[in-house]
């Protein structure tokens, strides 16, 4: 497979939008095949955590996007291509970026991480309003597995049941945790991955009744969380991905695994080297 290099004659930039598990590896085939990577991820401590063996070879910044302050940023020729590997539940940025896209007519790949069909008998949701109306009439003992930003949807549901949250360890998810309204007490600060054995023993240990989560895919851990609490009989309420009404675009292309990425990269490059007909 000829690399970016071979195809453009130069080093062909790309912003790879990360945050996710699937970031580092994106970026190691992207650097593979030739590119100069800049990696974005939203917290300073992903930098070191996502991509700490790799800060020699990709540039790693800790930064958000608007559409605006991105199209600023591809029009001052800082990409050529935008691969999008943000998570399934990040939609805003995701509009974001196809918008800034639009707007400059840069080449958009988006890494779409495949979903996992739950098992049979597991409640399904479309929001997290939902989940938390749902939640209380399945059991009285809840763990919370979605995240430190969403838990301010579970708060009220405080002095009815009792709930845990598993969360990052880092100060900003405590933080939005302890202004969702949940004690310190109810926060376990851990870092993923976490096995089927891991959660099947966490939840044995605080008398799970029901399992919040949502449909983060194969890579975000959801199937070791739904099966352990298959195993114990909890019942699992799981939040469907939010439906994305994707910007049309003429260079977009949507795949789901890391050969696809490149391949779609390396597609547009060819595209682009093509002379035109005058």
């Amino acid at each position: 497979m000829a690399t970016s290099s071979e195809l453009a004659g130069a080093k062909r930039r790309v912003l790879l939008l990360s945050g996710t598990s699937e970031g580092p590896p994106l970026a190691r085939a992207l650097v593979g095949q030739g590119f100069d990577v800049t990696a974005t991820v939203t917290r300073d401590e992903a930098c070191q955590n996502l991509f700490g063996e790799m800060r020699d070879q990709v540039n790693v910044v800790a930064r958000g996007f608007s559409a605006d302050s991105l199209a600023e940023f591809l029009a001052k020729g800082r990409a050529d291509l935008v691969v999008d590997a943000t998570h399934p539940f990040a939609a805003r940025i995701t509009l974001a970026a196809q918008e800034a896209c639009r707007r400059t007519s840069t080449p958009y790949v988006r890494y779409e991480r495949p979903d996992w069909i739950p098992p049979e008998g597991t409640h399904l949701v479309d929001d997290f309003p939902a989940a938390a109306r749902l939640a209380p009439m399945l059991g009285r003992r809840i763990m919370l597995t979605i995240g430190s930003k969403q838990l301010k949807y579970f708060a009220a549901l405080g002095g009815h049941v009792e709930m845990l949250a598993r969360i990052l360890p880092s100060e900003i998810s405590i933080q939005q945790a302890l202004s969702a309204g949940f004690r310190r007490e109810q926060l376990i600060g851990a870092r993923p991955p976490f096995s089927r054995e891991l959660n099947r023993r966490l939840f044995a240990e605080h008398c799970i009744d029901v399992l919040v989560t949502k449909a983060s895919g194969v890579e975000g851990g959801v199937v070791e969380k739904v099966l352990a609490a298959c195993d114990l009989g909890i019942a699992v309420v799981m939040i469907r991905r939010p439906a994305l009404a994707t910007i049309p675009l003429e260079s977009m292309r949507v795949v789901d695994s890391i050969d696809a990425v490149m391949a779609a990269c390396l597609d547009t490059l060819r595209a682009d080297a093509r002379p035109t007909s005058s």
